[in-house]
């Protein structure tokens, strides 16, 4: 049997695909198409990278994923055993960052975010609608008391002493 590498070499070649050619329509660099095809997996910083350019690669070559990915356990040794534990304890092969990163790989961000973009602004917008609604039908007057508007009554410590018997100023230029 041949190993994932060769196998994707293989059908590259077969389909008279350039590395240049796999690196435009992928959008992987060409190191990693290298990689791939070498079998060098240590160049990607976990499996599930790995899993996924595979599987990138594997469909534009039309070649069945799940079985290369199949093969790829196999060379990584990462393969189940053929029967699992009945209690459900068998270990994860991977963490659950690596389960996330691999079902988020195959999400189409440039769809998912302009709709979630969309989805955000209309619920700002009803959010936005109804407070000014509130606002404008809310009495701004309310809780003001009554004393804010009457003119303060001064108390004896506010007025200055008022000498009556002082005579009165003299006028200038007189």
């Amino acid at each position: 049997m041949a190993s994932v590498g060769d196998q994707l070499r293989q059908a590259r070649e077969s389909q008279e695909l350039t590395i240049p050619e796999v690196v435009d329509q992928t959008k992987m660099k060409t190191d990693q198409v290298q990689a791939l095809e070498s079998g060098d997996w240590s160049i990607f910083a976990a499996p599930v990278y790995t899993r996924g350019f595979v599987r990138n690669y594997a469909t534009l070559l039309k070649l069945d994923p799940e079985a290369l990915l199949n093969d790829l356990d196999v060379e990584l040794g990462q393969a189940q055993p053929s029967a699992a534990k009945a209690d459900g304890d068998s270990p994860l092969r991977a963490g659950v960052i690596d389960g996330l990163m691999l079902h988020f790989s195959g999400v189409k961000w440039r769809a998912v975010i302009p709709i979630f973009l969309i989805v955000t602004m209309a619920v700002g917008g009803f959010f936005a609608a109804d407070y000014w609604r509130d606002y404008q039908s809310r009495d701004h007057l309310e809780g003001l008391g009554s004393g804010l508007n009457d003119a303060p009554v001064p108390g004896d410590e506010d007025q200055l002493p008022v000498i009556t018997n002082a005579p009165p100023p003299a006028a200038k230029g007189s």
